[in-house]
């Protein structure tokens, strides 16, 4: 059994700065940690996605990437943004992967610029483009008791020369390809709001939407936007993302918080669904 977990930009970096770590970030790792171990023991897999958060989306906004340069080179401006956001996602992976290899998980990093080169933005992509190297050393990993860990990136695109490639496209095919048992999105709210918490002063008194059964018809399903750049669409692209998920792969999703005890259930596997937290399965 896989398990496949999102590491939020927003739980694992201060996404108010620009290339800030997060508070909680060493916690939310230990977390991770812990869960490894409990997944471990029951003869389960872990992969793990992170996202960019402030070391990719101030980058990406400043310079346009996500629209590409559009022509059949880059100018300087792009030249020299490319090279930046890349310098930073490398620093911001660098750093997971060496906190939690201190912590004696053995994890190995997958990087998508590698593997990845996309077709009119990453959203067009089919999944075979992303099943002939990037799924496949996945699998490999796994097949050698590696946890792999991906990330969102800045690829390369054939009709645009670059864009921006979101951790939850990514944690789609992979679930599209992989016999993945349950995705979970960790992030620094607990599920989906019908306002924003963040904007309140009691975000205890504001409903969270716990179970949203997912069907082909269209659901309106709206979120508060929150005043930060986020190039791949912040809770909207993973509403969008987990119906997919659900919808294609049939498996289950689920968003939480980071650090909570809801976040420690779904990673390692329990059927213990609070209203602390949305979960989207299949009408």
């Amino acid at each position: 059994m896989i398990v496949a977990v999102k590491l939020g930009g927003a739980a694992i970096t201060n996404k108010k700065n620009v290339c800030e770590y997060g508070q909680s970030l060493n916690d939310l790792l230990d977390q991770v940690e812990q869960a490894y171990r409990v997944l471990q023991a029951q003869g389960h897999q872990l992969i793990l996605i992170h996202g960019a958060g402030s070391f990719g989306h101030p980058q990406a906004k400043q310079y346009q990437l996500k629209a590409g340069w559009e022509t059949s080179l880059p100018d300087d401006n792009y030249r020299k943004g490319f090279s930046h956001i890349r310098a930073c996602l490398q620093q911001l992976n660098t750093t997971i992967i060496t906190k939690l290899e201190e912590r004696d998980v053995p994890v190995l990093a997958i990087t998508p610029i590698d593997y990845i080169t996309t077709w009119d933005g990453a959203e067009e992509t089919p999944t075979e483009r992303f099943s002939q190297g990037l799924i496949t050393r996945t699998k490999q990993y796994l097949d050698l008791g590696f946890v792999p860990v991906l990330h969102g990136d800045a690829v390369l695109d054939e009709m645009r020369g670059c864009t921006i490639l979101s951790g939850d496209v990514i944690l789609y095919h992979l679930s599209k390809c992989l016999p993945i048992a349950r995705c979970i999105f960790v992030t620094d709210v607990d599920g989906i709001y019908k306002a924003d918490p963040k904007l309140k002063q009691a975000p205890e008194s504001f409903e969270i939407v716990s179970r949203i059964q997912v069907t082909r018809e269209p659901q309106n399903i709206e979120t508060t936007q929150l005043a930060v750049a986020d190039v791949t669409g912040g809770m909207q692209g993973k509403i969008k993302w987990a119906k997919k998920i659900v919808l294609d792969c049939r498996t289950d999703v689920v968003i939480c918080r980071a650090g909570t005890k809801e976040a420690m259930a779904m990673m390692t596997m329990q059927d213990t669904f609070t209203d602390k937290m949305t979960l989207f399965t299949l009408f």
